[in-house]
C-alpha cells in the first residue's frame, strides 16, 4: 500500500487537497471515479461498466437455476405417478374423520407419496395431508389417517364427497 507523500507526482499533490479516491492496486491518490493510477494502469484500461457487472451476475444465477432444475428433473425422474382410492371412511364421534386409502406407485423408483383427502376436491387448511411410507414401484400400500374434529364454522366431513389426491 502506497503511504509516502514525498514520491508523489504535482498532479498526485494537488488530488489529496480535494476529494478523492486511492489507486486500487498501490493507494496512490486518483480523480474520483479512477480505480487505478497511471503508474498501475498506463494503458488507461478501464474497468467493468455497472451494466456488465450486473449482467454477469444475472447471467449467472439464470445458469444456477438451471442447473438446480436439471438435478431435479434427474432426481425425480421415475417417481410417480401415484393413483390412490379411498377404501374406507367414517366420520368419528368427535366430528373428526377416519379415512382409508390405498396409494399405488406406478413410477421406477420407490418413493413416499404425499397425500390430500378433502371434501369435494377443494383444498382447505383442515384437509387430511399425509406422507406415506416408502411404495415400491408398482406396488400398492393402504394408509389409515384421522382427520381433525371440523369447529362449527366449516362444512362437516361427509363421506360421499370426500376426493383423495397423492403426488
Amino acid at each position: 500500500m502506497f503511504n509516502r507523500t514525498d514520491d508523489l507526482s504535482a498532479a498526485e499533490q494537488a488530488l489529496l487537497q480535494g476529494p478523492h479516491d486511492n489507486c486500487q492496486r498501490c493507494g496512490r491518490p486518483t480523480p474520483v471515479g479512477v480505480g487505478m493510477c497511471e503508474t498501475c494502469n498506463p494503458g488507461h484500461i478501464g474497468g467493468a461498466s455497472a451494466t456488465q457487472v450486473h449482467a454477469t451476475i444475472v447471467a449467472a444465477v439464470g445458469v444456477g437455476f438451471l442447473v438446480i432444475a436439471l438435478l431435479g428433473r434427474v432426481a425425480l425422474a421415475g417417481v410417480g405417478p401415484f393413483p390412490a382410492t379411498i377404501d374406507d371412511a367414517s366420520v368419528l364421534a368427535n366430528g373428526g374423520l377416519e379415512v382409508t386409502v390405498t396409494v399405488t406407485n406406478d413410477g421406477s423408483k420407490s418413493s413416499p407419496a404425499t397425500c390430500r383427502v378433502n371434501r369435494g376436491g377443494v383444498n382447505a387448511p383442515d384437509d387430511v395431508l399425509f406422507l406415506t411410507d416408502q411404495i415400491a414401484p408398482g406396488q400398492s400400500a393402504t394408509f389409515t389417517r384421522q382427520g381433525p374434529p371440523l369447529d362449527a364454522d366449516q362444512s362437516a366431513w361427509q363421506v360421499g364427497t370426500l376426493v383423495v389426491k397423492c403426488t
